[in-house]
């Protein structure tokens, strides 16, 4: 039986795996080169890796970034330059054979949650991704929410309240202050010494007060971008996926306390902000089943 394949591009690690029924059977990951030629061959070398041989039915790749109406080509990608305005599809296509689909990583992942995770009680939520950069993708009255030119959901760069410089350029993007790469620098600006996002958190819940106060500001510029999603489409659930999603315990008092003061007459309690279920498997089964129902396989 011809094999759905996911693959997972990030800023750290690339990961492929094989899907079935919502369930990743087989995976391996490698870590990301910054080099197109290389990570082309990371990525060939993955999917023959998980998929051993057998035949595909097609690829789905989650990519961070902006790709063209075609699902083809990169076009923004502010932790991956190298990969903007190359042939990605082409080249992987040309070299394995089968056909090939090319997604936001946070619409991936959030399509994987709202088929086989947290997503599947709620018509209508945002996913918020937390990693190397920020992520997020909208799934609206059931349908993933794209847009016309596939920025919809582009949930990091939200101005968030602070005078941060962005990886895109700008200033005061939310990924600038509450990715984890982000809060391991801001960290390390205010004198904590941690080398990662878990050991800072570990930090904070033993009683370090300035990394507490970290989290609680973070908390704050989240709840800020969060009202500004509340208040253009009144959305009421907020998931959180990435190896970012565990310090929502930090943040979520202080981002529901912003995000209260910002929404118009809402109340702190109207809002859920909760984990999501699949971990890192998120985008690699939704890149598969995106995959599956748009190649013509």
């Amino acid at each position: 039986m011809p094999k759905k394949i996911g693959v997972d591009l990030g800023g750290t690690f690339i990961k492929a795996g094989v899907v079935h029924r919502g369930v990743v059977l087989r995976r391996h990951h490698l870590p990301t080169q910054l080099d197109f030629d290389r990570f082309c061959d990371d990525i060939v070398r993955l999917i023959q890796e998980v998929s051993q041989g057998g035949p595909m039915k097609g690829v789905g790749i989650g990519v961070p970034g902006v790709t063209d109406p075609d699902h083809r080509v990169v076009l923004d990608s502010p932790n991956l330059r190298f990969l903007e305005e190359q042939p990605l599809v082409d080249r992987l296509e040309q070299t394995l054979g089968v056909p090939i689909h090319l997604e936001n990583d946070a619409n991936a992942a959030t399509f994987g949650e709202a088929k086989f995770g947290a997503g599947r009680q709620f018509p209508s939520f945002l996913l918020a991704t937390i990693g190397t950069g920020i992520g997020g993708g909208v799934f609206l009255n059931g349908q993933l929410w794209r847009g016309p030119g596939g920025m919809a959901g582009e949930f990091g760069h939200l101005f968030a309240g602070h005078d941060r410089r962005c990886g895109c350029g700008a200033t005061g993007c939310l990924e600038a202050a509450v990715s984890a790469t982000s809060l391991v620098r801001w960290a390390k600006d205010e004198g904590i010494v941690t080398e990662n996002l878990k050991g800072l958190a570990d930090q904070a819940r033993r009683g370090d007060r300035t990394a507490r106060v970290l989290f609680e500001k973070a908390g704050l510029h989240l709840g800020t971008a969060l009202a500004q999603v509340v208040l253009l489409l009144d959305l009421r659930v907020f998931l959180f996926g990435g190896g970012g999603s565990p310090i929502l315990d930090l943040i979520r008092p202080t981002a529901l306390q912003a995000l209260a003061l910002r929404a118009n007459g809402r109340q702190a309690s109207e809002f859920q902000l909760s984990p999501a279920e699949l971990g890192n498997d998120a985008g690699i089964l939704g890149a598969a089943e995106l995959a599956s129902q748009r190649l013509p396989v």
